[in-house]
């Protein structure tokens, strides 16, 4: 599926002479639709009048084939332990009694709708997270929770983690996987210094998506909304709201205990990255705690990952503890020689909005310690705007990091292609040679820089030619791997060595630019538009119709529902909640069937057709 959505940019990529695409991610294994719950047991949670008046005691008694609902009013402290379960089959979902009151699927929360959700409070002062997996838990599916810590808690390593990464899970035996958090708000507080981790993914076959993960940071210290160490993938991160101090999103930081483990096939799509300004020391909203700034997202190690449809806003340099404001960083670690098998390769940024950081894009092709060299990195189709040095860099204009678009040093195959790239500093600043560089079809600016540097540039040589020369010395005019550029104010009598066959541009202004070069906005505009389809689901015995002979209407219904069908005499019809169970049913003994609805709750049903081994599904919405 990914790389259907992704053939516009790649069916362009391809076309330029020797570029070296990277393989994608494989997440199809990683299935984040609402699972068909026909059959499955129903546990309830709540002070009043329910199986269970704890949550973790519910869990305890569940099977794999469970969805426990908890009363919204529920508020439940200390650590929920989501337990390894043999018996059954299926998921335990855990979700709000007001369910009905959530946004659909594909629709990310907000917070404004905490008063809904049943909450996980941890009180732990140690440190203990909210949530956690037990080694080898598998099949659990959170709905619409609130997670956080209680104000008393002022230093937290971490709200919810799905796996381990110590001498609990030292084989891939022991990692949990199918784990799914979907529209939950987890969050922090401001009152405590260190705010660790929103999410771990220490797991396989996880995703988190539709969901609001807000206020992580640290004093002195990183602090990610998402990160992973020892999980081996594949993983989803769709459509989230990601706010963090330190890094975004982080793999990496730290040696698994998983030997010979890398994080591999991740999938991050249509998220907002966002640092608010009311966390920076010089800006006028500022809230009067320091959090240490680093970026938007990094990756120490991980293979195929996929960074397509995100918007990233805003860093800036927070020196000398924080970094330099850059919004991506791809530098492989292999954290003191205990991870030598650390690897960043086959690693795709496509269809992004950078916008309102010191600097764009770092990539250090591999450590001082031994590891493994970055290969096949792709970065296409994206809008880095305000790459504004002045506004939010450190301050060094003789440095790199002052409003550069691209640092980069040793890795191969590194492919720049059809970006539109407004940033006050150099395109590049290059300081060790790197092969298989590829820069075409891009929008950039090539203005002199406050510190003297402006366009493709590395230390020690000369702008343009020399720089290409020393530092990209595969690169020459005939095989036009720097080419169809458009420099704007750039020099043309610095890459007289990469022309006729070349055919860059150095106009004074963007007015007039081609509009084939640069960013392809409809291509970006569908990446940030496309959604996941979850219209029904059908359990594994079903065998849906794939020539509909079912019409329901009105849609929306109100109080009563015209079915007309040709599956009358020996068929029944089921409607099912979205808890999974069955609230109205019966059978057809003519169409058009008319049915009254008004007993049942306003919000989203799927209707099931069934006349002997034939299964028909709609999506039926109620309003009133």
């Amino acid at each position: 599926m990914i790389r259907t959505l992704l053939i516009l940019v790649f069916a362009s990529v391809v076309a330029v002479s020797q570029v070296v695409t990277p393989a994608l991610p494989n997440t199809d294994s990683v299935v984040t639709c609402f699972p068909d719950t026909t059959g499955y047991a129903r546990l309830t949670v709540g002070s009043n009048g329910r199986m269970f008046t704890d949550l973790q005691s519910a869990i305890d008694a569940a099977q794999l084939g469970t969805v426990i609902v908890v009363d919204a009013d529920q508020v439940t402290e200390g650590t929920i332990v989501l337990r390894k379960k043999d018996v059954g089959s299926g998921w335990i979902i855990i979700m709000p009694s007001t369910i009905n009151a959530l946004p659909n699927q594909g629709l990310r929360i907000s917070p404004t709708m905490a008063s809904v959700m049943p909450r996980f409070v941890t009180t732990n002062t140690a440190g203990h997270p909210a949530v956690r997996t037990e080694s080898g838990a598998h099949h659990y599916r959170l709905i619409g929770i609130e997670i956080t810590a209680d104000e008393k808690v002022q230093e937290s390593y971490g709200l919810v983690f799905l796996g381990d990464n110590g001498p609990a899970q030292t084989t891939l035996e022991e990692v949990p996987h199918h784990l799914i958090i979907d529209r939950c708000y987890i969050h922090g507080h401001t009152n405590g210094t260190v705010m660790k981790f929103g999410v771990r993914l220490d797991c396989a076959n996880a995703a988190i998506i539709d969901s609001y993960i807000s206020d992580f940071h640290s004093i002195g210290f990183d602090a990610q909304a998402i990160a992973g160490v020892n999980g081996p993938g594949p993983f989803k991160i769709i459509n989230n709201y990601l706010e963090a101090s330190g890094e975004n999103i982080m793999f990496g930081g730290g040696a698994p205990s998983i030997p010979n483990l890398v994080p591999s096939d991740i999938e991050i799509r249509q998220n907002h990255m966002y640092k608010p300004l009311t966390w920076r020391v010089s800006d006028a909203t500022y809230a009067g705690k320091h959090w240490t700034i680093k970026n938007l997202f990094e990756l120490k190690t991980g293979r195929r990952v996929l960074l397509d449809g995100n918007t990233l806003e805003n860093s800036w340099a927070d020196l000398p503890i924080g970094q330099s404001g850059y919004a991506i960083l791809l530098t492989v670690r292999a954290e003191g020689g205990k991870a030598p098998q650390a690897d960043v390769s086959d690693v795709t940024i496509t269809n992004n909005i950078v916008r309102n950081v010191g600097a764009g894009i770092t990539i250090s092709g591999s450590d001082d310690i031994p590891s493994t060299r970055s290969s096949r990195i792709l970065i296409a189709n994206n809008l880095f705007t305000n790459i504004n040095g002045p506004a939010f860099g450190d301050g060094n204009v003789s440095g790199p990091n002052d409003g550069t678009f691209l640092k980069i040093g040793n890795p191969e195959n590194v492919s720049v292609v059809g970006n539109t790239i407004e940033q006050t500093g150099p395109i590049t600043w290059a300081f060790k040679p790197t092969s298989g560089f590829v820069f075409t079809k891009n929008v950039a600016n090539c203005f002199r820089s406050a510190g003297g540097y402006q366009g493709i540039y590395g230390p020690g040589k000369a702008e343009g030619d020399g720089t290409i020369q020393h530092y990209f010395p595969d690169i020459t005019d005939a095989n036009r791997r720097f080419s169809d550029n458009v420099l704007i104010g750039g020099n043309a009598s610095r890459y007289t060595e990469f022309g006729p066959m070349s055919k860059n541009v150095f106009p004074t202004s963007a007015v007039g630019v081609d509009p084939s070069l640069g960013l392809q906005r409809d291509v970006l505009d569908s990446a940030f538009a496309r959604k996941i389809v979850c219209e029904a689901t059908t359990s594994t015995v079903e065998h849906a119709s794939a020539t509909p002979h079912t019409w329901i209407q009105p849609q929306p219904a109100s109080d009563h529902l015209l079915i007309t069908t040709v599956y009358y005499g020996n068929s029944t019809y089921h409607l099912v909640d979205a808890t999974g169970r069955t609230v109205l049913q019966g059978e057809f003994v003519a169409s058009p069937a008319l049915i009254n609805i008004s007993s049942l709750a306003t919000g989203t049903y799927v209707i099931r057709m069934i006349s002997g081994s034939t299964i028909e599904t709609r999506t039926l919405s109620i309003l009133r």
